[in-house]
Formats: C-alpha cells, structure tokens, sequence
C-alpha cells in the first residue's frame, strides 16, 4: 500500500529547512515520524544529496558513537550539492548530539531526526545545541486524518472506530473486521515502547510493578492522582514500594511520549500547581488495548483523551484548569490565545448541566468555551457565551 502524505508535518519541515536548524521528529513508536522522514527523503531527492541513515536497520549496527555518526555522514556528503542528512530513530547512537550539532553548523547542510524518547531533549542536549533545533512533535492520527486513512465518511460508526483503535497510522492497512490482529498489533507496539524504551533504557528491575502502573494509569486516565496516591493503592493491592519509585517509573512513561502528563493550572492566580496531575496516553488504541479485558470501553474517558489529543494536535499547551475549588476539564494556551474545554457525554438533567455549562459560567474572560458532548442533536446552544457542540464537530473543525 502507498503510504498516504500528513502534509501538515511535511509543510511545517519544509519551512524549516534552510535555518540552520536541526529539525527533530519526536513522538511514541509507529506515531509515523519514519513515515514522514521516508517522504521528506524521497521528496528532497530532486533537490540535493539526500544522506538517509536508519539506526534501526541491522546494515548501521556497527554505528554506535557519535564519532562513527559523523564519519559515516561525512563520508556520504557531496560539496556540488545541497546535503539533506536525515537519521531514524537517532536516539541509538551514543551521543548523537555532538555529531548533530557539528553537522548542523555546515553550509549546505540541513539534518533531520527522529527520536522516540524524551531524553534525546533533556535540557543538557537542547543547551548542546544552542538554540538551533526546531522541535516537531508527531501525533498519533487525529479524527480528520483517520478518516482520510481509510477512506471514510464522518458518521456515527466511524467516530466509534476512531474511539476504539485510535490512530496508529499502520492500522489502517489490517480490515477492520479482522480484530485480533489489529489487537495483537497493538500488543506488539505497546510490548515494545515497554520493553525497548522503558525496561532495558532505564534500566528497570521490577518489571512487574512498573506493568502494573501503566495498566494502573491506563484505567485512570483523565483523573488527578500522585506518586504518594499511586503508592498508596498500590500498597493496598500488595505491591509496596515508595513514592520516589512511583516518580521515577511515571516519568519513565512518560519519556517514551505514550504517556503525558497534563498539569493543573490556577485560573485565577495563573500559575501552575506543581503536584497532582493527570494523565493521558497519546494514542486511544493502545490505552484501550491496556483496558481490553474492562467489561466496557469507558467512553467518557475516551472522549476526554480524543479531545485532549485534539488541542494538543492544534498547537495548545493542555492544563488541567482550577477556578474556586471547581474545575474545568482543559484549559488550551497558544501564544495569546485561551481555550476552555468541558467534556461530557451527555448534558441532560439540571446537576450535568450545571456542572458542565456552571464551571464555565465562572470564568470571567472572553475567551471561548466549549462544552463537548456525544449528543449528536446538541447542535449549537448558547448559554453566556457557552457553545455546546457535539464531539465529532469539534474534532473536526476546531
């Protein structure tokens, strides 16, 4: 099968290159950063020397410093020709930041990389570079692009699919009917993030326990929780360990971009709570596969994370919002911009309606709020300033 253009990511590239910057790729395993590197390669072919290095290949094994990096683009550099240096998954070299930031300052040299850890951004590498890389942070598909995927027309039993299999681009290429290989994908991919980015990179010992956590933040997504509540519960299901060892596994999980952390932010104050957070897995797919043998989907907290997943795809900066002891589902900052979110799955009854459209009514700006829903007949109600909109309608359009 062809693999089918996300020309939001291409364009954004483009109007990179040229800076004297190093664009870096990030995101979890099989979000399609390789994908989008592969295209860049074959595009960029009809204007230079394109040097493509994938560090998962078995031929590049022998390429392991930083040292052997450099050699091998150097060698492979053409001086008639602009060279467009492009490396998969970068993070398997050790250091690969100091060959980076030496290419990078080359006339007639553009580098791209990919990476599935966030380590590969930690503040000593991004100091490293002195400013000069331009971060781009690839998602997992969005509702709009799942149903150019495969071919779909917006309907009832297409947002259904998007909620239950999420959007790792590869599934589309396994019919939909065919569920147990698509499960069995999902395993693989969570097996190897697992394995691969967290157990043997972090060197983790108890594996068990650090499974369990994820299973444990999975079922909990979208709810406030700490390390000491975590250690908690843990302890009353017989698995004792420390709150330091809850932070430290948490932020491995987070490291490997399947997990995000969502702080929550003081409306009024304005400023950022620094303890208890939430927590939301950057594909729905593979949060549900963690949640498989759960009697139901649990709709609500997938709806919260596709509309999370939709401001984060839109360029917000996501928080947790907290006004006089309520709180409001999700706060979107971008620039000067300000969005307030309500997530709900219905708004019917005077408590449902009070709590959603209320919480809202209490923010004293004119900024947009929303509350989301699945009712398909909510239409577009207006109460304050408040727009109801159904979920569909808002993934698509805003």
């Amino acid at each position: 099968m062809e693999i089918i253009c996300r020309n939001d990511y291409m364009a954004l590239v483009r109007s990179i290159l040229g800076r004297g910057e190093a664009v870096v790729l990030t995101g979890h395993r099989r979000a399609g950063k390789s994908c989008i590197l592969e295209l860049l390669a074959a595009e960029l072919a009809a204007d230079g020397n394109v040097i493509y290095i994938d560090m998962e290949n078995p031929a590049n094994a022998d390429i392991t410093t930083f040292r052997e990096l450099s050699e091998q683009i150097k060698t492979s550099v053409c001086e008639r020709q602009r060279n467009y240096v492009l490396i998969d998954e970068v993070q398997e070299v050790e250091e690969f930041e100091k060959a980076l930031r030496y290419w990078v300052k080359q006339d007639g040299v553009d580098v791209m990389v990919t990476g599935s850890n966030a380590a590969m951004l930690s503040s000593d590498i991004a100091s490293s570079f002195a400013g000069r890389y331009h971060r781009v942070h690839v998602s997992s598909l969005d509702y709009r692009e799942f149903l150019k995927f495969y071919g779909l027309e917006d309907s009832d039993n297409a947002f259904s699919q998007y909620l239950r299999w999420g959007g790792l681009p590869f599934l589309y290429r396994i019919p939909m009917e065919d569920e147990r290989t698509r499960t069995e994908y999902l395993g693989s991919i969570y097996d190897t993030i697992f394995v691969k980015d967290i157990v043997r990179r972090k060197n983790v010992r108890n594996v068990s326990l650090l499974d369990n956590l994820t299973r444990f933040v999975a079922d909990n997504s979208g709810k406030i929780f700490s390390a000491n509540s975590i250690a908690k519960y843990l302890k009353g299901s017989s698995l004792a360990v420390s709150a330091n060892t809850v932070g430290e596994y948490m932020d491995a999980l987070c490291d490997t971009y399947m997990i995000d952390r969502v702080k929550r932010y003081d409306i009024k104050g304005k400023s950022v709570f620094e303890q208890q957070d939430k927590y939301y897995f950057e594909d729905l797919g593979l949060r549900n596969y963690l949640c498989r043998d759960k009697r139901s989907l649990d709709i609500e907290k997938v709806l919260e994370g596709a509309v999370y997943l939709k401001l984060r795809r839109s360029g917000y900066d996501v928080y947790v919002g907290q006004l006089n002891g309520k709180e409001i589902d999700f706060v979107g900052r971008r620039g000067d911009e300000v969005i307030y979110v309500q997530v709900a799955l219905q708004v019917t009854g005077e408590e449902t309606y009070e709590r959603e459209f209320g919480n809202l009514k209490m923010i004293m700006d004119n900024y947009p709020k929303y509350v989301v829903t699945m009712d398909p007949n909510v239409g577009l109600i207006h109460d304050s300033g408040i727009i109801a909109c159904s979920a569909r309608e808002f993934l698509l359009n805003h």
